[in-house]
């Protein structure tokens, strides 16, 4: 059977670490008020994209993945472990949203050390147990059927600040891999519009 193409997959999660680290060195001086308001503005879109990613997992890629396994326990058992770690970070992120109007740079410094250290983690055991078990365990159609629910999730406005995010950053190849993915429309969006209006209204553009 055709393998699921995973590429998105380790873009989102790269972006995700990017941010992280951003957000980090933003906590650090978080006592000036317009690093403050960027680390708000930076977060709020962090946070949505990760609880759609997650979600979208949660609901959409294990259950299948589930179903196919049968009574394959150990892969199963990594199925659930992965769900689980999903729900370690929400006390974390409830947290950090909570402290980040007003809290001192040093708690917010050792929250967002914290959600790093956690969701790192994470991403670094999705990546080498549990993508390797979608590519023996779904089609290339099933993982589209994910990826298409996903995007739907963030919307069509959504979209349009979802991809120049994506690739703040990026390196000439990954732009490339992401972009080949997609129709021509939305690349010629992406480069007249989306990309320079992003680069306009980002929090990090300083």
């Amino acid at each position: 059977m055709d393998k699921p193409d995973l590429t998105m997959m380790f873009v989102v999660h790269n972006a995700f670490r990017r941010d992280l680290a951003r957000m980090r060195a933003a906590a650090a001086h978080a006592d000036d008020p317009d690093t403050r308001h960027a680390l708000r503005t930076g977060w709020e879109t962090f946070t949505r994209y990760l609880t759609v990613h997650h979600t979208a997992e949660d609901r959409l890629l294990w259950p299948p993945m589930h179903a196919a396994l049968g009574d394959q326990h150990q892969d199963v058992k990594l199925l659930a472990t992965m769900a689980d770690e999903h729900t370690r970070l929400d006390p974390l992120m409830d947290q950090i949203s909570t402290v980040l109007p007003q809290g001192s740079p040093a708690r917010l410094g050792a929250l967002f050390d914290e959600l790093a250290a956690t969701l790192t983690d994470h991403l670094d055991h999705e990546e080498s147990a549990a993508l390797p078990l979608v590519q023996q365990t779904l089609t290339a159609g099933q993982w589209q059927h994910f990826t298409d629910l996903q995007r739907r999730s963030v919307g069509i406005r959504g979209v349009a600040w979802f991809f120049p995010w994506l690739l703040d950053d990026a390196s000439r190849e990954t732009r490339t891999a992401v972009l080949t993915l997609v129709p021509p429309p939305v690349r010629v969006l992406h480069r007249l519009i989306w990309e320079p209006r992003y680069r306009r209204r980002s929090p990090w553009r300083r």
